[in-house]
């Protein structure tokens, strides 16, 4: 082992680098370079010396680590408040796009799937219905005729009869608007039950 010269407050390089709990002699060098150790001139016999003052050497690098500490979490607690503001107008952007959403679904620009589901199932019911009604309704007409070409006729006047009536059917946005309203006070009102 390489003697460690110790005289007073006044240490060699090797010293402080046990003090500080380093692996080499270069770290310290590298923390002298950068000015967060002093070294003083000492004579020692009748040679002067480089070495550090324990004391001073000891306190400069508790407040190099604190400063690095506190910059580190500065940058951390910086970061965090940015990502709270990125969150911030994420939310907001997402809030202000739905009420944009919303007010087009109001003046009946956009349909909600829902609505237009239940508007296609009660146009289907009604074609259904429609349907299902025509055997009742050609009963007694078809009992009537003796050919098939008469048969032909008062089916063929029943269906296009049917087709009229559907060709009639056109977009409603007063029913479209009054479901977006049905279903909002239904959303308002289990949202407020949910709360």
């Amino acid at each position: 082992m390489s003697e460690i010269e110790f005289d007073g407050n006044y240490v060699d390089v090797k010293f402080i680098k046990r003090v500080l709990g380093f692996e080499s002699v270069r770290r310290v060098q590298q923390l002298t370079q950068d000015g967060v150790l002093d070294t003083c001139e000492i004579i020692v016999g009748k040679r002067t010396v480089k070495r550090y003052d324990l004391c001073p050497s000891v306190l400069s690098y508790i407040k190099y680590l604190k400063t690095k500490s506190d910059k580190a979490y500065g940058d951390q607690k910086e970061q965090k408040i940015l990502e709270k503001m990125q969150a911030e107008i994420e939310y907001k952007s997402a809030k202000a796009r739905m009420a944009e959403i919303e007010l087009d679904e109001l003046a009946g620009h956009m349909h909600a799937a829902e609505d237009v589901e239940k508007m296609t199932a009660d146009l289907c019911l009604a074609v259904r219905s429609m349907l299902l009604a025509l055997p009742g309704q050609l009963a007694v007409d078809m009992a009537a005729v003796s050919t098939a070409p008469e048969a032909q006729v008062i089916i063929k006047d029943a269906v296009c009869h049917i087709l009229d009536e559907l060709s009639r059917y056109e977009y409603d946005p007063k029913e479209y608007k009054r479901r977006v309203l049905e279903r909002k006070e239904w959303q308002d009102a289990s949202e407020e039950a949910d709360a």
